[in-house]
């Protein structure tokens, strides 16, 4: 199938008309041929003015291969549902709204997938930059709550146990052809914190017999606002975690034993290694791993209250 483009470049935003221009400008500021490649955003019923944002930045820059969309199905599954179904590009790569492309992300993508015509999808490196203090609880267990994923430097061929990162990740436009979109059960929805719509279809490709990896030199940067440190937040981000493994594995009970097993042991686990915390005298290091844990549990029991 011959397509427009050789990749396409979207995003899904909700309430970000203060990032997301910079976002945009990450992209179109990469050196690479703007001929080949398309940016698309979906908004998913944002209720700022990213939409009058989005269109003075196509009046101001004609020459862009440049649109954009609203996606009136609340969740961010059904965004990145129809990210995938208005790209005309062979790649579909996404990026947060929150977040910058670095150098190279387009050609580091593109270059891989052409070299690798085996590989279906592939991800890379997140590094958070922060805009507010950083809270004394603060540990490396949170840092899938500011985004932060680094798996090395060195590229890697990924199995289940690990997946890339919705904020930077890139798919063959074929994936979707083959095994399907996103999951809409799954996922945020509006300001819920629901998860696992990313691991779901990381599942299902793996599943089918294709190839996953990961590229420490796809770089983005994900902003880290104050929020993210809301302890109100954290817990509701926590039950989501659960709460999406819970639905991902609905009706498969052998799974669903399991997972609650492992969640069970990673909750001893995380009471044995925090009290190195506690040795140390950093008690609320030692406090936000249990409630984390315990959330993540509660979430699991209650899927429905983690949405």
């Amino acid at each position: 199938m011959q397509y427009p483009y050789k990749i396409s470049a979207v995003l899904c935003s909700y309430n970000r008309a203060r990032f997301i221009i910079k976002a945009v400008d990450s992209i179109f500021n990469q050196d690479f041929d703007k001929s080949l490649y398309e940016v698309i955003v979906v908004d998913n019923n944002s209720t700022d003015n990213v939409l009058e944002v989005l269109e003075q930045y196509k009046k101001e820059h004609p020459d862009y291969n440049f649109r954009y969309y609203n996606e009136p199905n609340q969740g961010v599954a059904f965004a990145r549902t129809r990210c995938a179904k208005e790209a005309q590009g062979e790649i579909v790569a996404y990026l947060d709204d929150d977040s910058m492309a670095q150098p190279g992300w387009l050609s580091f993508i593109v270059g891989f997938f052409d070299a690798h015509p085996e590989v279906y999808s592939l991800g890379g490196k997140i590094t958070p930059y922060f805009l507010t203090e950083v809270p004394e609880w603060y540990s490396k267990y949170f840092f899938g709550l500011v985004g932060n994923f680094d798996l090395s430097d060195k590229e890697k061929r990924l199995t289940a146990e690990r997946y890339p990162c919705g904020a930077n990740m890139a798919f063959r436009k074929k994936v979707f052809e083959e095994i399907g979109y996103f999951n809409h059960a799954l996922g945020r929805s509006g300001t819920g914190l629901l998860a696992t719509e990313e691991k779901d279809i990381y599942k299902r490709i793996l599943a089918a017999g294709h190839e996953v990896y990961y590229l420490p030199q796809v770089q983005v940067l994900h902003a880290v606002e104050a929020n993210k440190f809301d302890k109100h937040y954290v817990k509701r981000h926590s039950k989501g975690i659960g709460g999406g493994e819970r639905l991902q594995l609905k009706g498969n009970n052998p799974a669903l034993v399991k997972k609650f097993a492992e969640y069970i042991a990673k909750w001893v686990y995380a009471i044995l290694y925090g009290l190195g915390f506690l040795i140390r005298g950093q008690w609320s290091k030692f406090i936000m791993l249990e409630r984390f844990r315990w959330w993540v549990i509660i979430g699991f029991l209650n899927p429905q209250g983690a949405r």
